[in-house]
């Protein structure tokens, strides 16, 4: 798999603790009863996604990768009754730590809560902003972290389906975002999963993934998620298309050679040589 040249720079997660908590959130499961084993194999995949948007993955991230190996090795051993008594149980370790780090992150929302309550205790509440009437008030903005969310579990369909797949094409995100804006003159929205097409290869996930991120970022375009339904949208702001998106296509790579590109270096070079 080939994606052309790029870098994200994006805080989704606070550290490897926050990473785990999102986890056990998107599982619904309880922290004090943790299916360890499906949780590291996410917890994987997220680092293999990290690399290959280009993130710099702290230490403590693959400290905390081995630590579940470790884990989950112990797990599928068999061992005896005297080793059990005499060690430390890794597995409560770890959960009172996340448990610690949930009371933590409770706390710190609910001063955060209060802060801003304080703050417009003796304002006077602002008029709201007009609502775009093609807007569904049901939707709200997608967070980062379920994002990834979704773009882990569109890269494991993807290996499923292909998994001895051995992809040689280069990928532009240039291109992947030339093809999303396209649909999206002609369409109102697109799901998450349509992004991708029926059969994506994983260099492809990747590039239009980075893309989607990019137009997001420039307001271009928007994701939205309804409050009672996994489904993520995406949709046009309908913002024109300024001199930011011709340097976003710069920056990411050429245009895949077609027909008018061929003649322009054709008439190029009979220049050159006459």
């Amino acid at each position: 798999m080939k994606v052309a040249s790029y870098r994200v720079n994006m805080d989704a997660f606070e550290g490897p603790l926050d990473l785990l908590l999102h986890l056990v959130k998107t599982n619904e499961v309880d922290i004090y009863h943790l299916p360890l084993s499906d949780i590291t194999d996410q917890y994987l995949a997220y680092l293999e996604m990290f690399e290959e948007l280009d993130l710099d993955v702290a230490g403590e991230y693959l400290l905390m990768a081995a630590t579940l190996m470790h884990i989950k090795s112990r797990l599928l051993l068999p061992r005896d009754e005297e080793e059990e008594e005499e060690e430390e149980d890794p597995v409560q370790d770890l959960v009172g730590q996340l448990a610690e780090y949930q009371r933590y992150r409770e706390a710190a929302d609910t001063l955060r809560d209060r802060a801003l309550i304080d703050r417009d205790v003796f304002r006077r509440a602002a008029s709201p902003p007009p609502r775009n009437e093609a807007e569904d008030p049901g939707f709200a903005q997608v967070e980062l972290p379920d994002l990834l969310e979704a773009l882990r579990r569109v890269l494991a369909r993807a290996a499923a389906r292909i998994p001895h797949l051995v992809e040689s094409e280069e990928y532009h995100v240039a291109d992947a975002v030339r093809e999303m804006l396209g649909r999206l003159d002609v369409v109102e929205s697109l799901t998450f999963d349509e992004l991708f097409g029926d059969s994506p290869t994983r260099g492809l996930v990747i590039a239009t993934f980075i893309g989607l991120l990019e137009l997001m970022k420039m307001g271009i375009i928007q994701a939205m998620q309804d409050e009672g339904s996994p489904e993520i949208r995406v949709s046009s702001m309908g913002h024109d298309h300024d001199d930011r998106l011709y340097a976003l296509l710069d920056t990411y790579g050429p245009r895949a050679h077609g027909k008018e590109d061929e003649d322009a270096e054709v008439k190029k070079e009979q220049q050159l040589d006459g």
